[in-house]
């Protein structure tokens, strides 16, 4: 089956990515000459993890392989600038690759678009131990923050290939909500072996230096710069042909709505303080994007409704109480049943002195007692609805009859 026609009729419960490990196993396992005890009892702490320049042209060419192979959507990304890898005995088993955003975000303001990166592309070979993407993830992440300008960096899951990236809610991405990515995808009859793709296609210079190529137009040196095309360098009738067989192109070829993707975001920063000043500027810049609860269901391609706090903790109001009830909460067990941040939490803890809190440690251990928890969200939630909609309380209301 073609990747063009295995993308668009995947139907399994689990994501297309994890179908790949299980295809790929004994391959990858002969390949490897490990046994299989070796594996049973590999380690995090047994791989190297390394970034790789681009000048080093074999290894770049190796990661490329990789991702084709390991990767669900089985190529590079655009523009990809930096590269990390995971090995084990010299043995290639895990890459993530960065790359420029095709369209930035602004989650912290225009004038700060320069601080994203995209985590375009993340693979494992189908033998590496559970937590090895996270941790080359975090490790990516973490040499970014130390040796660039990039202070933020976004994500995306797509619906159809049932992927939740559960690896970014194990890292504690933010969620964004299911409203990214291009409307439409583009399928060349005359070249199935590139697959699906999106418009962009038709507008990059590479494209356009095909287009004149075909039209026998001799394509100038000032006309174009890397991505970027200078039409005012180039004469009127001749961009006209140009854009004409850019659209006659895109008509031909087969065209197919596509759902949202899910999109996450992770802030860091060279210390924790500049980690935390980012946090706050994207809050206060952001204030529909918090407290978003993750996606839960790999089935669903329309997007969910932008569940904030008060939605959730009323839909557990009515639900009663979670399944495995237990007295009393840990901090990332009281995040857990509230689909919120550990951090929501501990601001909550910081601002609020009518949570029902204990301190347990000489630290800052804190404990919740789930019923007394469950209460004090209830109540709050319910203040907050009659603060948003101008009712007054009970009291406010007794006071009026008095007088």
């Amino acid at each position: 089956m073609s990747i063009s026609n295995f993308k668009t009729n995947y139907n399994k419960k689990h994501a297309w990515q994890y179908d790949i490990r299980l295809k790929n196993f004994e391959a990858d396992l002969a390949q490897s000459n490990l046994s299989r005890e070796e594996l049973l009892n590999l380690n995090i702490k047994d791989f190297k993890f390394s970034f790789i320049d681009s000048k080093h042209i074999f290894k770049c060419h190796e990661i490329k392989s990789f991702i084709e192979r390991h990767e669900w959507l089985g190529k590079m990304p655009h523009r990809p600038t930096h590269r990390f890898i995971a090995t084990y005995k010299g043995i290639l088993a895990g890459a993530v690759i960065m790359a420029t955003p095709n369209t930035f975000s602004h989650l912290l303001g225009k004038e700060n678009m320069h601080l994203e990166k995209l985590i375009a592309r993340g693979a494992c070979i189908s033998w590496s131990p559970k937590n090895l993407a996270s941790a080359l993830l975090m490790y990516s992440i973490n040499w970014m923050a130390q040796n660039t300008e990039y202070r933020y960096f976004t994500a995306y899951a797509d619906p159809e290939a049932k992927e939740l990236v559960t690896i970014y809610q194990a890292c504690n991405f933010i969620y964004l909500g299911q409203n990214s990515g291009a409307r439409n995808e583009y399928f060349n009859p005359q070249n199935p072996l590139k697959g699906w793709f999106s418009n962009r296609f038709f507008r990059k210079t590479s494209s356009y230096k095909h287009f004149a190529q075909e039209l026998e137009i001799k394509w100038e040196e000032n006309w174009s710069y890397r991505d970027q095309i200078f039409w005012e360098n180039i004469p009127a009738s001749i961009a006209t042909q140009l854009k004409t067989k850019s659209n006659h192109e895109q008509s031909n070829c087969t065209k197919r709505e596509l759902p949202k993707k899910h999109k996450y975001v992770y802030f860091q920063g060279k210390t924790k303080k500049e980690t935390k000043k980012l946090l706050k500027a994207f809050h206060s810049l952001n204030p529909d994007s918090q407290c978003l609860a993750y996606p839960k269901d790999r089935g669903s391609l329309i997007p969910p409704r932008k569940t904030k706090i008060q939605t959730v903790l009323t839909k557990i109001e009515h639900q009663g109480r979670p399944h495995g009830h237990k007295k009393f909460l840990t901090v990332t067990e009281a995040a857990q049943m509230f689909n919120i941040s550990s951090w929501m939490i501990y601001n909550l803890i910081k601002t609020d002195p009518t949570i029902p809190v204990y301190n347990v440690g000489l630290k800052k251990k804190y404990a919740f007692e789930t019923d007394s928890l469950i209460n004090w969200f209830s109540s709050r939630t319910n203040n907050l609805k009659q603060i948003a909609q101008n009712i007054p309380t009970a009291q406010e209301l007794l006071k009026g009859v008095t007088c």
